[in-house]
């Protein structure tokens, strides 16, 4: 009898450790965005990240949920580099993306692409190194559960026109 309680008990151990452990390994699987408690649509863990960096269980999945390309200024032909709105569902993310653009140099301005949080008007922007041309750059993420985001871009020749266009809401 004794050897039969003893065996239980060493049994129930092993159980409770196998569970304990699926436990902790199950939140390192999963998304780990969050608002900070009392901001809700205001500030995130994961404000401010380069998508890269917060892990393939946030980019595997990420997808464009919007996309436009930018209309020159002076007569609005959509002729500019593509603004992309992108998105993963795992962590409730969003970043911008502007590809097909320049970067600064001595003549031009160059290009920006920018990612707009609505319910609170933060805002991060990306553009492509000095001297680049048909770049592609994206912006950190911003956490969106429950609000909505937009993505825009702006490319500036210098002296002439201006390329313009922002995505719909997401």
């Amino acid at each position: 009898m004794i050897r039969v309680k003893a065996s239980l008990t060493a049994l129930a151990l092993t159980v409770a450790s196998g569970t304990a452990a699926l436990v902790f390994a199950a939140p390192a699987q999963a998304a780990t965005c969050y608002w900070y408690s009392g901001q809700f649509g205001t500030s995130s863990n994961c404000d401010n990240k380069d998508p890269d960096v917060l892990g393939s269980t946030c980019g595997s999945d990420a997808r464009t949920v919007a996309s436009v390309v930018l209309k020159r200024s002076y007569d609005g032909a959509a002729t500019g580099p593509t603004v992309d709105l992108r998105y993963s569902n795992n962590c409730r993310t969003v970043w911008a993306r502007i590809r097909g653009a320049w970067g600064v140099d001595y003549d031009q301005v160059g290009c920006t692409v920018t990612i707009h949080r609505n319910s609170d008007g933060q805002e991060l922007y990306k553009s492509p190194s000095f001297g680049s041309t048909n770049a592609t750059v994206w912006t950190n993420v911003l956490y969106d559960a429950g609000v909505t985001s937009y993505a825009k871009g702006h490319c500036d020749t210098g002296p002439g026109y201006s390329y313009d266009g922002r995505t719909i809401n997401w």
